[in-house]
């Protein structure tokens, strides 16, 4: 308010949320926004109606997703555990030779045997 005392939450969200449909109109298509909300302090039905079509990460689960997604990078598919740990070091060995390092040599090429 322009007094200084706090107004009701619901007129300070449905303004947020009047900016943020604004917002999203023009973008068209979400437009590069993303939602991103904490699991134990909400489930996906407390997301409110206008949001549900944006791309939805649920932290920390989702972490990898979010990051990936903020850095421009498409979404990577599910893979079980072991899957991921071998798509996390293919990803750390392709940034490494994207920085002109080399890739690490299997051990006996190192060793010279």
């Amino acid at each position: 308010m322009a007094d200084g005392t706090p107004g009701d939450a619901h007129d300070i969200f449905g303004a947020a949320m009047a900016c943020l449909h604004g917002e999203l109109g023009v973008a068209g298509c979400g437009g590069g926004w993303v939602l991103a909300y904490f699991s134990r302090l909400c489930s996906p039905h407390d997301v409110p109606r206008p949001l549900r079509p944006l791309p939805t990460y649920r932290l920390p689960r989702q972490l990898p997703g979010l990051l990936g997604a903020l850095r421009g990078s498409p979404a990577a598919p599910r893979r079980s555990c072991r899957g991921r740990a071998g798509a996390l070091l293919h990803r750390l060995l392709e940034v490494g030779a994207g920085e002109g390092s080399l890739p690490p040599r299997p051990p006996e090429a190192a060793s010279g045997t």
